[in-house]
């Protein structure tokens, strides 16, 4: 649904930002422009730059990743609290105004956050990952999978529901589905088992 030229697999593939620009040069010297490479720079500045300290290195979309589960925590019981939470996480995410993206456009978004995603979904297969008994005991790779399962749940059904932002948010939680959902079998009996929790306890 969402092709772009093979030419960026490398680019989309790459999870250091160093070399992904590297690429990002290479690739618009070497290629025909086919309409959204100022997009891919834009989107580029908007996840690694940091606009207090641009000298800093960040990923804005990993950092909103990792915090968007927290926004069903019981503090957020009353919706209003994290509401300008949620309209700051979509304006970083650059999910403004999508409806006026052509096709080449939405792609070079929707791969942009698979690229964030498959790089969050590193880091939840890493020994930190869901830690126990107040970070001293390791999971388990199986406790791990349903952790990471029951996170991006909250990431791609939960939050966008209860914040009604469902529509807005569907090109960045696609990602995250069909990143978490191509990962492994065990990913997509994991996405299955918590699908069912969550039905069940609604």
């Amino acid at each position: 649904m969402y092709q772009v030229n093979e030419c960026w697999d490398e680019f989309y593939s790459e999870l250091d930002p160093e070399k992904r620009r590297e690429i990002y040069e290479r690739i618009v010297q070497e290629e025909e422009d086919d309409g959204a490479n100022a997009f891919r720079k834009e989107l580029m500045g908007l996840r690694y730059t940091d606009p207090r300290n641009k000298g800093r290195r960040v990923d804005n979309f990993i950092w909103n990743i990792v915090i968007l589960p927290g926004y069903l925590r019981p503090m957020y019981f009353i919706k209003a609290l994290g509401e300008r939470e949620i309209n700051g996480i979509v304006k970083e995410l650059g999910l403004v105004n999508t409806q006026e993206w052509d096709d080449v456009k939405k792609a070079a978004a929707y791969w942009e956050y698979r690229n964030a995603a498959e790089l969050y979904l590193s880091t939840c297969k890493g020994p930190n990952y869901g830690k126990k008994f107040f970070g001293i005991t390791q999971s388990s790779d199986e406790e791990k999978l349903k952790k990471t399962a029951k996170d991006f749940y909250s990431m791609i059904v939960t939050v966008p529901a209860k914040y009604g932002r469902e529509e807005e948010m569907e090109l960045f939680t696609q990602a995250l589905k069909d990143t978490f959902l191509s990962s492994s079998s065990a990913a997509k009996r994991a996405w299955r088992e918590e699908e069912a929790r969550r039905t069940n306890k609604s």
